[in-house]
């Protein structure tokens, strides 16, 4: 019985070792078949490489945009943002009490210098002024009298002349120092009373003393108080936050409106030091307005403040913006650029044609519908500008758009060529 059962291990055994053979075998063979298919190429002298140019040449192009690179002045530019303001501006207020008895304008109007806004109730200026033309009439009165009746003769002009060189002399020797104001004083004194008494002088004090020139004067107030009944622009300019209504009463230096010159607006901003030592007034500068779909106003620098804010570093810059058709108004944002210097000769391109890769910087050049990987070197940014260095030649066609997954000599169409940069950029 143990003979039988070693027997039948036996055969056991020997199956197993016969299908691990075939296993072994067959897993050979799979393998020779795979090596000699991938080297059949090469045994047979028909080797096929394929190269990235020929997978990229059965791509479709990439559409892209371009610019042509050519020799431009850059200006560099300084960046601040400030709030737009009329070109000068100003509170008009009432000069006297009154009732208000028309309004002439709404606000928005645009109006004339010297044009009437406001006018108050002036019955009571009226009746003053009459007043004052009566004691006037009264005073010319008495003096015509008192002038028809005067024969007197006026002080010798003699001693007049006597008086008139000693105070000459006095004021000569008082800057010798040869005397002191007192003296100074006596001989002026002396010289204005006996030019009081004379010719000269006599129908001044005849006036006076008729009570004529406080009459005239008199009237001269009044007028002016009537005058003032009527309140006018002191300039051309447009209306703005009206606090008047007819049969209000106002008060002396009540505010009722503003009064904004916008023909022409400014805008303030601040610059760092770095940047502010290389502006001068005359530089251009370009104003961006988000209200108005970023439009950008040409402007030019007014003003630049000689003094620099020890606590910020900055200095305050004054643009003049040219507001001819009344579209900007007081109180926008405003984006500002500053013309600083300007480079000659340089190669510009948009910020957005630099990529970075593998830590460099490189642009797309097209050439022959494909985009070529160009490493650049790049120099001074300003706005959305940056300066090329090297890598690029004068005429090359850089992409700008469409370019940021390309691969090196991928096929692209260009539909469409911008300036690599404007003056107004």
């Amino acid at each position: 019985m143990n003979r039988g059962l070693s027997e039948t291990r036996e055969r056991t055994a020997g199956r197993r070792v016969r299908s691990w053979h075939v296993a072994a075998l067959v897993l050979v063979l799979a393998v020779g078949g795979l090596l000699l298919y991938a080297f059949w190429p090469v045994l047979t002298g028909r080797e096929e490489v394929t190269r990235p140019e020929d997978v990229q040449a059965s791509a479709p192009p990439v559409a892209v945009e371009a610019v042509v690179v050519q020799p431009v002045d850059f200006p560099l530019r300084a960046e601040a943002t400030g709030t737009l303001a009329p070109w000068r501006q100003t509170e008009i207020s009432a000069e006297i009490s009154g009732r208000v008895v028309e309004r002439r304008v709404e606000e928005g109007d645009r109006v004339a210098a010297g044009q009437v806004l406001v006018v108050l109730d002036d019955e009571e200026a009226r009746l003053a002024l009459a007043e004052a033309e009566a004691a006037l009439l009264k005073a010319r009165s008495e003096y015509a009298v008192q002038l028809s009746q005067s024969g007197a003769a006026g002080i010798d002009s003699t001693r007049l002349a006597e008086a008139r060189r000693a105070w000459q002399a006095a004021q000569e020797a008082y800057a010798r120092g040869e005397i002191d104001e007192a003296a100074l004083d006596e001989a002026r004194q002396r010289y204005e009373a006996l030019l009081l008494l004379s010719g000269a002088q006599r129908e001044a004090v005849r006036r006076v003393v008729t009570g004529l020139a406080e009459a005239e004067q008199r009237v001269a107030r009044a007028r002016l108080q009537l005058n003032r009944t009527r309140i006018r622009a002191p300039f051309a300019g447009r209306v703005a936050d009206l606090q008047v209504e007819v049969g209000r009463h106002v008060s002396p230096g009540q505010v009722l409106m503003q009064l904004l010159d916008d023909r022409r607006m400014k805008v303030e901003v601040d610059v760092l030091e770095a940047d502010l030592v290389h502006i001068r007034p005359g530089a251009s500068a370009w104003v961006r307005l988000p209200a108005l779909g970023d439009t950008v106003v040409a402007g030019v620098v007014h003003t630049v403040n000689p003094r620099i804010d020890p606590k910020t570093g900055a200095g305050r810059v004054t643009v003049a913006v040219p507001n001819p058709e009344g579209r900007l108004l007081a109180g926008m944002f405003a984006y500002v650029a500053l013309e600083t210097r300007t480079l000659p000769d340089r190669l510009v391109v948009p910020a957005e044609a630099v990529l970075v890769r593998q830590g460099r910087d490189l642009v797309f050049v097209i050439r022959n519908g494909r985009a070529q990987w160009t490493y650049v070197t790049t120099g001074p940014r300003s706005g959305d500008h940056v300066v090329l260095l090297d890598g690029v030649a004068p005429g090359d066609t850089v992409a700008v758009s469409g370019h940021h997954a390309l691969a090196h000599d991928a096929p692209v169409e260009v539909t469409a060529v911008h300036p690599a940069f404007e003056v107004n950029d």
